[in-house]
């Protein structure tokens, strides 16, 4: 989306606002939880907060497609919540879906000087998507019944979820844990250049607004 700000008659446009942070820029509440890991972690809330990963090349271009996934507005699950398992998992895959073609039209640009290391990358998110989504999979005895936290306080759901990931932690921690292990094992071997990572990730998170603004004024 690019804004039009009226100055003396005349339009100017003014680009949009997109902040990425590192992973390990995270807040404190992020990497209180067992499961963070700032190799493999990220978020995209909105294009002023996205957290990505400086990691190896394969990992954080395949995290950065699933995570600006959820910025796109097209199909966006907004019922998705620790107490709705099946919204957050059609959510989570949606993301895939959406983000990697916003992200895979940028990389002969980071790859500039080698663009046939762009195939093994895509080779690799193929196979990161899948362990992730493995891990949605593992995750699902950790939701909760639909509807179970309305009419809580946020601290009595927070109390509520703590639990949860306790017990769940208790369960099926080994085998998260060793699935973030195999992701890593996914690696291209190559640390992301960060500066040129941010800049072909922010074109294509400005994209995905452009994309999203045409279907709000449809």
């Amino acid at each position: 989306m690019v804004e039009r700000l009226q100055s003396e008659g005349h339009q100017v446009e003014q680009e949009p606002m997109i902040i990425i942070k590192r992973s390990t820029e995270a807040p404190s509440e992020v990497k209180a939880n067992p499961f963070y890991d700032a190799e493999i972690w990220g978020r995209a809330q909105t294009p002023e907060e996205v957290y990505l990963p400086e990691s190896d090349e394969a990992i954080s271009f395949a995290l950065a497609a699933h995570e600006i996934g959820h910025l796109v507005k097209e199909g966006e699950r907004i019922d998705a919540s620790l107490d709705n398992y099946e919204a957050t998992r059609a959510e989570e895959e949606r993301a895939w879906q959406k983000g990697w073609p916003y992200m895979a039209r940028y990389l002969t640009e980071y790859y500039t000087d080698h663009p046939e290391a762009a195939s093994e990358i895509i080779e690799k998110y193929g196979a990161i998507r899948e362990l992730m989504m493995k891990t949605v999979e593992i995750s699902r005895s950790m939701y909760l019944p639909e509807g179970s936290l309305d009419g809580l306080t946020s601290e009595e759901q927070e109390f509520k979820l703590r639990q949860q990931r306790e017990k769940f932690m208790a369960e099926h921690g080994s085998e998260i844990m060793d699935i973030f292990t195999e992701i890593k094992s996914n690696k291209s071997g190559q640390l992301v250049n960060w500066e040129r990572y941010v800049a072909v990730t922010k074109k294509a998170i400005a994209d995905i607004i452009q994309d999203n603004e045409r279907i709000k004024e449809a």
